[in-house]
């Protein structure tokens, strides 16, 4: 994968085998017994009925982008960013956790004074900001981010729906903050690995 200067890598959650929970029933002195089966062929994870086992990564579906950048000035240690999106088009409420921040092997020496931070924008952020490089060394995340409502502003069943495209709790914004002394351009690159997990409704 190309590189700039900071890459942003997607990593799912992974669970155990979908489980499925129905009433049983008891066959006694009976030689046998018909038990009914419901399939959906093409299921849509957007769907809040769908029938997807509620905490299945299959319900997971959300866009953000695949590359990110970051920089700053020899003449303002202020390091800049644009802004991005993270949007989550589920079915279902997710939580997103940053797994991980490594840097590049052909990274040259940081500056000692190296400091980058994620900072999140969204509702009810856990962590809005997670340091990522702290005085040259890479830290070590392993941090709650947010929850994403689902496509309809719901997180849970009883909530009340919004109208289709008017969600607003689906969303959140992030960039990257921090300061480091540049006496020259400087060329480094890492893996941002987040982390997606379903919420059951």
């Amino acid at each position: 994968m190309k590189k700039l200067l900071s890459t942003l890598l997607v990593s799912t959650a992974v669970f155990a085998g979908a489980q499925a929970v129905s009433a049983d029933q008891n066959i006694i002195a009976e030689t046998d017994a018909d038990i009914t089966v419901n399939g959906t062929l093409g299921a849509d994870n957007t769907d809040p009925g769908a029938t997807i086992p509620e905490g299945d990564k299959d319900w997971i579906n959300v866009t953000l982008p695949t590359e990110t950048i970051f920089y700053n000035k020899t003449n303002d240690a202020a390091i800049k960013a644009p802004t991005y999106d993270i949007t989550n088009n589920s079915g279902r409420p997710v939580t997103i956790s940053v797994a991980g921040f490594t840097a590049d092997s052909a990274n040259p020496a940081l500056p000692a004074d190296f400091d980058l931070n994620l900072d999140l924008t969204g509702n009810a952020a856990v962590s809005p900001s997670t340091k990522l490089v702290s005085a040259g060394a890479l830290q070590a995340p392993a941090t709650e981010l947010i929850t994403l409502a689902n496509n309809v502003d719901q997180y849970a069943a009883a909530d009340t729906a919004s109208a289709a495209g008017a969600a607003v709790n689906n969303k959140a914004s992030f960039t990257y903050s921090g300061t480091a002394t540049a006496s020259k351009s400087v060329k480094v690159a890492y893996t941002l690995s987040l982390k997606f997990e379903a919420v059951k409704f």
